[in-house]
């Protein structure tokens, strides 16, 4: 009786010793890009007419995604589902969320102000940022990892991507999600949680 209770005991000393084994070895989310690869200097402005560098991603989880206020095509639904994800971690200070406009020459301060009205955004963890043209793109291919076309489209309204990227604390890529898909947006509130939990 004693043999077998101390072999069940055993058994379960070694099961929980190599569940929490499995878990600490499991892998993190990867790091995209090349190697070596951070998000570099820009520099941007937000609704509130504060400067916005890269230094602000230091130490955030930031979620980045690009649209304009004049979009009727899909950057309505990625706004409304990039609020779910807001109104989930808004009351963490470890994360943010910056959402760039394509379109410039309209989505001035007060304009994206405004927009950011809508969604009860506080631009202490949701930014909508505007800058000059060249920047907004060249920091999205090359600095985010995503792909936006400098192209003018049907009557006037840019060509831009439904991905948002994630950002960790060290300013690394460490996910790119459909932000129309609500798997992928399952999937980012996922590697949010574990993001904020990396030291």
């Amino acid at each position: 009786m004693y043999i077998v209770v101390g072999f069940v005991v055993l058994v379960g000393i070694f099961y929980v010793i190599a569940t929490s084994m499995s878990v600490k070895n499991q892998p993190g989310l990867p790091v995209l890009g090349n190697p070596g690869h951070t998000v570099g200097p820009f520099a941007f402005v937000d609704q509130e007419g504060d400067t916005v560098t890269q230094n602000n991603l230091n130490g955030k989880v930031t979620v980045v995604d690009y649209f304009f206020t004049r979009c009727t095509s899909f950057c309505p639904k990625m706004n409304a589902n990039m609020d779910k994800i807001y109104e989930e971690f808004k009351n963490n200070a470890d994360f943010q969320i910056m959402s760039n406009t394509v379109d410039p020459a309209h989505d001035s301060v007060p304009v994206l102000a405004k927009y950011a009205e809508q969604y009860g955004a506080s631009p202490k963890v949701w930014k909508f940022c505007t800058g000059p043209r060249h920047e907004l793109f060249d920091v999205a291919v090359h600095q985010y990892l995503l792909s936006v076309a400098d192209s003018l489209g049907v009557n006037d309204q840019f060509v831009h991507t439904q991905y948002f990227a994630l950002v960790d604390k060290d300013r690394q890529i460490r996910g790119f999600y459909n932000g129309l898909k609500q798997g992928d947006l399952n999937k980012l509130k996922q590697d949010i949680k574990i993001l904020l939990k990396e030291e």
